[in-house]
Protein backbone atom coordinates (compact mmCIF):
# COMPACT_ATOMS: atom_id res chain seq x y z
CA UNK A 1 0.00 0.00 0.00
CA UNK A 2 2.53 2.69 0.63
CA UNK A 3 4.75 1.96 -2.21
CA UNK A 4 1.73 2.50 -4.39
CA UNK A 5 1.15 5.58 -2.61
CA UNK A 6 4.92 6.81 -3.03
CA UNK A 7 3.45 5.93 -6.95
CA UNK A 8 0.83 8.28 -6.78
CA UNK A 9 2.87 10.95 -5.53
CA UNK A 10 5.80 10.61 -8.24
CA UNK A 11 3.37 10.45 -10.93
CA UNK A 12 1.11 13.67 -9.75
CA UNK A 13 4.91 15.39 -9.78
CA UNK A 14 6.22 14.23 -13.50
CA UNK A 15 1.97 14.86 -14.42
CA UNK A 16 2.62 18.67 -13.15
CA UNK A 17 6.31 19.62 -14.45
CA UNK A 18 5.32 17.73 -17.53
CA UNK A 19 2.57 19.84 -18.45
CA UNK A 20 3.97 22.97 -17.74
CA UNK A 21 7.14 22.24 -19.98
CA UNK A 22 4.70 20.56 -22.57
CA UNK A 23 2.67 23.48 -22.74
CA UNK A 24 5.06 26.19 -22.86
CA UNK A 25 6.94 24.11 -25.54
CA UNK A 26 4.32 23.54 -27.83
CA UNK A 27 2.86 27.51 -27.50
CA UNK A 28 6.41 28.75 -28.96
CA UNK A 29 6.33 25.65 -31.71
CA UNK A 30 2.72 27.51 -32.02
CA UNK A 31 3.80 30.89 -32.81
CA UNK A 32 7.47 29.71 -34.72
CA UNK A 33 4.92 27.56 -37.26
CA UNK A 34 2.36 30.01 -37.42
CA UNK A 35 -0.52 27.58 -36.51
CA UNK A 36 -3.19 28.88 -33.77
CA UNK A 37 -3.14 27.64 -30.29
CA UNK A 38 -6.78 25.92 -30.89
CA UNK A 39 -4.69 23.28 -33.38
CA UNK A 40 -1.50 22.87 -31.16
CA UNK A 41 -3.76 22.26 -28.32
CA UNK A 42 -6.11 19.50 -30.80
CA UNK A 43 -2.92 17.62 -31.80
CA UNK A 44 0.56 18.09 -30.38
CA UNK A 45 -0.40 18.98 -26.88
CA UNK A 46 -4.06 16.83 -27.16
CA UNK A 47 -1.91 13.13 -28.03
CA UNK A 48 0.48 14.22 -25.66
CA UNK A 49 -1.37 14.32 -22.59
CA UNK A 50 -3.18 11.46 -24.21
CA UNK A 51 -0.62 9.15 -24.08
CA UNK A 52 -1.39 7.60 -20.68
CA UNK A 53 -4.60 6.43 -21.20
CA UNK A 54 -2.74 4.92 -24.79
CA UNK A 55 -0.19 3.03 -22.54
CA UNK A 56 -2.84 2.24 -19.77
CA UNK A 57 -5.41 0.95 -22.95
CA UNK A 58 -3.25 -1.18 -25.09
CA UNK A 59 -1.55 -3.23 -21.67
CA UNK A 60 -5.57 -3.41 -20.84
CA UNK A 61 -6.28 -5.04 -23.99
CA UNK A 62 -2.75 -6.86 -24.13
CA UNK A 63 -4.38 -8.73 -20.14
CA UNK A 64 -7.66 -9.62 -21.00
CA UNK A 65 -8.64 -6.65 -19.41
CA UNK A 66 -11.32 -4.90 -21.83
CA UNK A 67 -13.62 -3.06 -18.80
CA UNK A 68 -10.36 -1.17 -17.77
CA UNK A 69 -9.02 -0.32 -21.30
CA UNK A 70 -13.25 0.70 -22.39
CA UNK A 71 -13.55 2.08 -19.32
CA UNK A 72 -10.71 4.47 -19.45
CA UNK A 73 -11.01 6.11 -22.32
CA UNK A 74 -15.10 6.55 -21.58
CA UNK A 75 -14.13 7.66 -18.07
CA UNK A 76 -11.20 9.67 -19.08
CA UNK A 77 -13.48 11.21 -21.82
CA UNK A 78 -16.30 12.22 -18.94
CA UNK A 79 -13.68 13.30 -16.85
CA UNK A 80 -12.13 15.59 -19.43
CA UNK A 81 -15.50 17.53 -19.96
CA UNK A 82 -16.90 17.65 -16.09
CA UNK A 83 -13.36 17.27 -13.71
CA UNK A 84 -11.24 19.17 -16.65
CA UNK A 85 -13.06 21.12 -18.13
CA UNK A 86 -15.25 22.37 -15.66
CA UNK A 87 -12.16 22.94 -13.22
CA UNK A 88 -10.84 25.41 -15.99
CA UNK A 89 -13.89 27.38 -16.89
CA UNK A 90 -13.95 28.15 -13.39
CA UNK A 91 -10.77 29.61 -12.89
CA UNK A 92 -10.88 31.43 -16.44
CA UNK A 93 -13.69 31.64 -18.55
CA UNK A 94 -13.42 30.23 -22.28
CA UNK A 95 -14.15 31.33 -25.05
CA UNK A 96 -15.58 28.57 -27.66
CA UNK A 97 -14.61 28.86 -31.29
CA UNK A 98 -17.36 28.07 -34.29
CA UNK A 99 -15.16 25.53 -35.54
CA UNK A 100 -14.81 23.76 -31.94
CA UNK A 101 -18.67 24.23 -31.76
CA UNK A 102 -19.94 22.89 -35.14
CA UNK A 103 -17.42 20.20 -35.88
CA UNK A 104 -15.12 19.52 -32.94
CA UNK A 105 -17.80 18.71 -30.31
CA UNK A 106 -20.43 16.93 -32.76
CA UNK A 107 -17.39 14.68 -34.08
CA UNK A 108 -16.68 13.98 -30.37
CA UNK A 109 -19.90 13.12 -29.73
CA UNK A 110 -20.54 10.58 -32.33
CA UNK A 111 -17.78 8.96 -31.33
CA UNK A 112 -19.12 7.98 -28.33
CA UNK A 113 -22.40 7.11 -29.91
CA UNK A 114 -20.03 4.81 -32.13
CA UNK A 115 -18.60 2.93 -29.74
CA UNK A 116 -21.67 2.69 -27.78
CA UNK A 117 -24.16 0.94 -31.11
CA UNK A 118 -20.31 -1.11 -31.44
CA UNK A 119 -20.94 -2.26 -27.72
CA UNK A 120 -24.41 -2.79 -28.20
CA UNK A 121 -24.31 -5.07 -31.39
CA UNK A 122 -24.62 -8.11 -30.18
CA UNK A 123 -28.05 -7.60 -29.33
CA UNK A 124 -29.09 -7.70 -33.01
CA UNK A 125 -27.23 -11.44 -32.99
CA UNK A 126 -29.55 -14.36 -32.07
CA UNK A 127 -26.69 -16.52 -31.10
CA UNK A 128 -26.39 -17.50 -27.12
CA UNK A 129 -22.85 -17.18 -27.48
CA UNK A 130 -23.32 -13.69 -28.62
CA UNK A 131 -21.13 -11.03 -25.97
CA UNK A 132 -20.96 -8.03 -25.58
CA UNK A 133 -17.31 -6.85 -27.08
CA UNK A 134 -15.62 -4.34 -29.32
CA UNK A 135 -13.92 -6.47 -32.13
CA UNK A 136 -10.70 -6.00 -34.41
CA UNK A 137 -13.17 -5.03 -37.18
CA UNK A 138 -14.60 -2.34 -34.73
CA UNK A 139 -11.31 -0.86 -33.72
CA UNK A 140 -10.06 -0.43 -37.66
CA UNK A 141 -13.58 1.15 -38.25
CA UNK A 142 -12.68 3.67 -35.36
CA UNK A 143 -9.24 4.25 -36.69
CA UNK A 144 -10.53 5.23 -40.19
CA UNK A 145 -12.28 7.47 -38.33
CA UNK A 146 -9.54 9.17 -36.46
CA UNK A 147 -7.58 9.64 -40.14
CA UNK A 148 -10.38 11.65 -41.08
CA UNK A 149 -10.34 13.75 -37.66
CA UNK A 150 -6.28 14.35 -38.79
CA UNK A 151 -7.18 15.60 -42.23
CA UNK A 152 -9.91 17.59 -41.30
CA UNK A 153 -7.72 19.23 -38.76
CA UNK A 154 -4.73 19.43 -40.78
CA UNK A 155 -7.24 21.33 -43.17
CA UNK A 156 -7.71 23.63 -40.75
CA UNK A 157 -4.36 24.20 -39.97
CA UNK A 158 -3.46 25.38 -43.07
CA UNK A 159 -6.44 27.65 -43.42
CA UNK A 160 -4.99 29.08 -39.14
CA UNK A 161 -1.82 30.43 -40.60
CA UNK A 162 -0.74 33.71 -38.50
CA UNK A 163 1.62 36.56 -39.87
CA UNK A 164 5.03 35.61 -38.69
CA UNK A 165 7.20 38.22 -37.23
CA UNK A 166 11.03 37.84 -35.25
CA UNK A 167 9.50 38.30 -31.66
CA UNK A 168 6.98 35.61 -31.96
CA UNK A 169 9.91 33.16 -32.33
CA UNK A 170 11.96 34.20 -29.39
CA UNK A 171 12.67 30.84 -27.68
CA UNK A 172 15.02 28.87 -29.74
CA UNK A 173 13.62 25.80 -32.01
CA UNK A 174 15.76 23.45 -29.75
CA UNK A 175 14.64 24.50 -26.61
CA UNK A 176 11.11 24.24 -27.52
CA UNK A 177 11.43 20.99 -29.40
CA UNK A 178 13.54 19.32 -26.00
CA UNK A 179 10.51 20.82 -23.72
CA UNK A 180 8.04 19.19 -25.83
CA UNK A 181 9.53 15.90 -25.69
CA UNK A 182 10.61 16.06 -22.03
CA UNK A 183 7.06 17.31 -21.29
CA UNK A 184 5.73 14.36 -23.02
CA UNK A 185 7.82 11.65 -21.58
CA UNK A 186 7.23 12.84 -18.29
CA UNK A 187 3.36 12.62 -18.87
CA UNK A 188 3.56 9.23 -19.95
CA UNK A 189 5.51 8.22 -17.50
CA UNK A 190 4.21 10.20 -14.27
CA UNK A 191 0.74 8.83 -15.83
CA UNK A 192 1.38 5.70 -15.77
CA UNK A 193 3.44 5.50 -12.82
CA UNK A 194 -0.41 7.62 -11.01
CA UNK A 195 -2.11 4.99 -12.43
CA UNK A 196 -0.27 1.95 -11.03
CA UNK A 197 -0.31 3.27 -8.06
CA UNK A 198 -4.15 3.73 -7.80
CA UNK A 199 -4.48 1.11 -9.10
CA UNK A 200 -2.86 -0.96 -6.41
CA UNK A 201 -4.88 1.45 -3.91
CA UNK A 202 -7.85 0.56 -5.39
CA UNK A 203 -7.05 -3.26 -5.21
CA UNK A 204 -6.30 -3.24 -1.76
CA UNK A 205 -9.49 -1.81 -0.78
CA UNK A 206 -11.43 -4.66 -2.98
CA UNK A 207 -12.93 -2.27 -5.75
CA UNK A 208 -13.45 -3.71 -9.19
CA UNK A 209 -12.05 -3.59 -12.52
CA UNK A 210 -15.55 -1.38 -14.13
CA UNK A 211 -15.16 0.31 -10.86
CA UNK A 212 -11.29 1.22 -11.74
CA UNK A 213 -11.44 2.07 -15.21
CA UNK A 214 -14.06 4.54 -14.77
CA UNK A 215 -12.97 6.34 -11.53
CA UNK A 216 -9.13 6.00 -10.83
CA UNK A 217 -7.42 5.01 -14.05
CA UNK A 218 -9.75 7.27 -15.85
CA UNK A 219 -8.61 10.45 -13.47
CA UNK A 220 -5.37 9.20 -13.34
CA UNK A 221 -4.68 8.96 -17.04
CA UNK A 222 -6.73 12.37 -17.24
CA UNK A 223 -4.31 14.49 -14.63
CA UNK A 224 -2.09 15.62 -17.58
CA UNK A 225 -4.99 17.26 -19.38
CA UNK A 226 -6.26 18.42 -16.43
CA UNK A 227 -2.62 20.15 -15.99
CA UNK A 228 -1.86 21.56 -18.80
CA UNK A 229 -5.81 22.89 -19.82
CA UNK A 230 -5.36 24.59 -16.15
CA UNK A 231 -1.96 25.99 -17.15
CA UNK A 232 -3.34 27.08 -20.31
CA UNK A 233 -6.04 28.80 -18.70
CA UNK A 234 -3.72 30.35 -16.05
CA UNK A 235 -1.26 31.66 -18.86
CA UNK A 236 -4.73 32.71 -20.95
CA UNK A 237 -4.40 30.40 -23.60
CA UNK A 238 -7.65 29.46 -23.32
CA UNK A 239 -8.42 28.25 -26.79
CA UNK A 240 -5.31 25.84 -25.87
CA UNK A 241 -7.19 24.32 -22.80
CA UNK A 242 -10.62 24.26 -25.13
CA UNK A 243 -8.80 22.30 -27.55
CA UNK A 244 -6.63 20.21 -25.52
CA UNK A 245 -10.38 18.79 -23.89
CA UNK A 246 -11.90 18.36 -27.02
CA UNK A 247 -9.50 16.40 -29.09
CA UNK A 248 -7.82 14.26 -26.48
CA UNK A 249 -11.66 12.90 -26.27
CA UNK A 250 -11.71 12.50 -30.10
CA UNK A 251 -7.90 10.67 -29.51
CA UNK A 252 -8.85 8.95 -26.93
CA UNK A 253 -12.07 7.60 -28.33
CA UNK A 254 -11.17 6.65 -32.26
CA UNK A 255 -7.49 6.19 -32.00
CA UNK A 256 -6.74 4.70 -28.19
CA UNK A 257 -9.87 2.41 -28.24
CA UNK A 258 -8.99 2.01 -31.79
CA UNK A 259 -5.76 0.49 -31.15
CA UNK A 260 -6.34 -1.56 -27.84
CA UNK A 261 -9.15 -2.95 -30.27
CA UNK A 262 -7.53 -4.09 -32.84
CA UNK A 263 -4.54 -5.74 -30.45
CA UNK A 264 -6.93 -7.85 -28.73
CA UNK A 265 -11.23 -7.71 -28.91
CA UNK A 266 -12.27 -5.76 -25.79
CA UNK A 267 -15.02 -7.53 -23.43
CA UNK A 268 -17.83 -4.88 -22.35
CA UNK A 269 -17.82 -6.35 -19.18
CA UNK A 270 -19.77 -3.82 -16.19
CA UNK A 271 -19.34 -1.38 -18.43
CA UNK A 272 -23.10 -0.03 -18.28
CA UNK A 273 -25.16 2.25 -20.79
CA UNK A 274 -25.26 4.83 -17.81
CA UNK A 275 -21.86 5.69 -18.35
CA UNK A 276 -22.12 6.23 -22.04
CA UNK A 277 -25.19 8.05 -20.99
CA UNK A 278 -23.29 10.40 -18.47
CA UNK A 279 -20.52 10.66 -21.20
CA UNK A 280 -23.16 11.73 -23.87
CA UNK A 281 -24.91 14.50 -21.41
CA UNK A 282 -21.60 16.14 -20.77
CA UNK A 283 -20.87 16.69 -24.49
CA UNK A 284 -24.38 18.35 -25.36
CA UNK A 285 -23.93 20.23 -22.68
CA UNK A 286 -20.52 21.27 -23.74
CA UNK A 287 -21.91 22.12 -27.37
CA UNK A 288 -25.31 23.84 -25.77
CA UNK A 289 -23.31 25.98 -24.15
CA UNK A 290 -21.58 26.99 -27.45
CA UNK A 291 -24.45 27.87 -28.65
CA UNK A 292 -26.51 29.50 -25.98
CA UNK A 293 -24.09 31.59 -23.40
CA UNK A 294 -23.24 35.46 -24.54
CA UNK A 295 -20.24 35.65 -27.02
CA UNK A 296 -20.18 31.68 -27.44
CA UNK A 297 -17.95 32.15 -23.40
CA UNK A 298 -17.89 29.38 -21.24
CA UNK A 299 -18.55 31.53 -17.59
CA UNK A 300 -18.03 30.25 -14.11
CA UNK A 301 -21.62 28.90 -13.75
CA UNK A 302 -21.24 26.41 -16.57
CA UNK A 303 -17.67 25.24 -15.19
CA UNK A 304 -20.09 24.56 -11.62
CA UNK A 305 -22.39 23.08 -13.31
CA UNK A 306 -20.36 20.05 -15.23
CA UNK A 307 -18.12 19.54 -12.05
CA UNK A 308 -21.43 19.15 -9.91
CA UNK A 309 -22.41 16.26 -13.26
CA UNK A 310 -19.00 14.55 -12.86
CA UNK A 311 -18.47 14.68 -8.80
CA UNK A 312 -22.38 13.17 -9.02
CA UNK A 313 -21.47 10.48 -11.42
CA UNK A 314 -18.29 9.23 -9.40
CA UNK A 315 -20.19 9.35 -6.23
CA UNK A 316 -23.31 7.26 -8.04
CA UNK A 317 -20.80 4.60 -9.28
CA UNK A 318 -19.27 4.80 -5.38
CA UNK A 319 -22.80 3.57 -4.34
CA UNK A 320 -22.94 0.87 -6.88
CA UNK A 321 -19.78 -0.02 -6.33
CA UNK A 322 -20.67 -0.91 -2.16
CA UNK A 323 -24.00 -2.33 -2.95
CA UNK A 324 -26.10 1.18 -2.30
CA UNK A 325 -27.99 1.48 -5.72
Amino acid sequence: MLISILFVALGIALVSGGAHYLVEGASSLAKRLGVSDLIIGMTVVAFGTSAPELVVSVIAALNGSGEVAIGNVIGSNTANIGLILGLTAIIQPLRIRHNTIWKDIPFSFVGIIVVMLMAGDHHLDRSLNSQAVISRSDGLVLLCFFAIYLYYTYNIARQERLFITEDLAHRPLWLSLIWVVGGLVALAYGGRLTVDGAIGVARALGVSEAVIGLTIVAVGTSLPELATSVAAALRGRADMAMGNVVGSNIFNTFFILGVSATVRPLAIGKITLVDFIVCMLATILMFAGGLVLKKQIMYRPKGWLLFGLYLAYVLWLVLEAVGQV
